[in-house]
């Protein structure tokens, strides 16, 4: 590669900015460090009470706009009040994450030389390994880590979106990680999905079968919806992207319509925008009988070549109904709950029609 004139070579100023970006580190924990000490002050005044906080913890996270996390870090170094470790913070040595971590480590019990050697050689995630083994879990300890815990589930405006955070106790976490982990295992991996993504899709799968259960053959029961509402006129100027919501108030774009058109119990009601102008009866989008046949005639189990999962089987139109496709046997295959929720309707994946029946591609 060549150099780049003036400003050095490559290697010049990647090394450049690797300093610079250090540098602007250090800046942030000098901020951090003042912060530390302006929230001690103020602690002293109860400002928390008298905005009506809970904690002082809380009061910093609101004020400051910051994590629960972070705020609590920034607190628990107010309250050590540890003069070795808000001058390290002064000067730029150590920062947050590893002043509070230290904090912790003084408390359980280690002082002296031994604690200097920590503090300069530890990496962070050794730090947190160590903490572990130090600290004392009392009765007292224990009880505030389960009243702590806490799940938010926050939709968006139109509820499209729902995000979700919180935090468990240990052995509640482990579980969940467990369950989480050993459901994403039976699903295969796309190219390009994350870790995360596969926890989220198992997370529903989980509570998918929480709802409805799972029959004999893996035809889980339907998920109940009430109506969906369409704007014909919005609907189809839009090619459905627009238009369509159901009756529990989210947003449903044409991806998660079609999947509601293939599994769910649903009416639809077309309207002008302001009057209802035609409208279904209650049921399964798919009857009965054609979804069993269908099932029947796949050898219950899923279509796509290679997969032979059995879980949460659903019928699928391989030309979707938005775009002229209809009901018959010919039009439905069989899919597992994996690949038609996550790769068809979630990824955008499509069946290739002319792939052989019981090896679809």
């Amino acid at each position: 590669m060549e150099g780049w004139g003036e400003t050095g070579t490559v290697d010049q100023q990647i090394d450049s900015w690797q300093q610079e970006l250090s540098a602007c580190e250090r800046e942030i924990t000098r901020l951090r460090a003042r912060q530390v000490v302006l929230i001690r002050q103020l602690d002293r005044y109860q400002v928390d009470c008298g905005d009506g906080a809970r904690t002082m913890g809380d009061w910093t996270s609101a004020r400051l706009d910051l994590s629960q996390q972070t705020s609590s870090r920034l607190t628990q170094l107010a309250h050590a009040a540890d003069g070795e470790i808000d001058q390290a913070m002064v000067e730029g040595r150590w920062g947050l994450d590893r002043a509070a971590a230290l904090v912790k480590l003084r408390q359980a019990g280690l002082n002296g030389d031994e604690f200097t050697e920590v503090a300069e050689t530890y990496s962070l995630g050794r730090l947190y390994g160590l903490l572990d083994r130090l600290r004392h879990l009392d009765p007292t300890d224990e009880t505030d880590v389960f009243e702590y815990c806490y799940l938010v589930i926050q939709p968006s405006l139109d509820e499209s979106v729902f995000k979700l955070w919180g935090q468990l106790p240990g052995v509640d976490g482990r579980i969940v990680e467990k369950a989480l982990s050993q459901k994403e295992t039976e699903f295969p991996v796309f190219p390009g999905q994350g870790q995360g993504q596969r926890k989220a899709d198992a997370l529903t799968s989980i509570c998918l079968d929480s709802l409805t259960g799972t029959s004999e053959e893996g035809m889980g029961r339907a998920v109940t919806v009430a109506e969906v509402f369409i704007d014909a006129h919005l609907a189809a100027e839009s090619f459905g992207e627009q238009g369509a919501t159901v009756s529990s108030g989210p947003r449903v774009g044409p991806n998660t319509l079609s999947e509601i058109l293939c599994t769910g119990q649903v009416r639809v009601i077309v309207t002008d925008g302001l009057h209802p102008v035609s409208y279904t009866d209650m049921g399964e989008a798919i009857p009965g009988h054609i979804r069993r046949y269908v099932q029947w005639r796949d050898q219950n189990q899923c279509s796509i070549e290679g997969c032979h999962s059995r879980y949460r089987l659903q019928p699928h139109h391989i030309r979707e109904r938005q775009h002229g496709g209809n009901h018959h046997p010919d039009n439905l295959i069989t899919l597992c709950w994996y690949h038609h929720h996550v790769a068809i309707h979630g990824h955008g994946y499509r069946i290739d029609p002319t792939s052989p029946v019981h090896r679809r591609q």
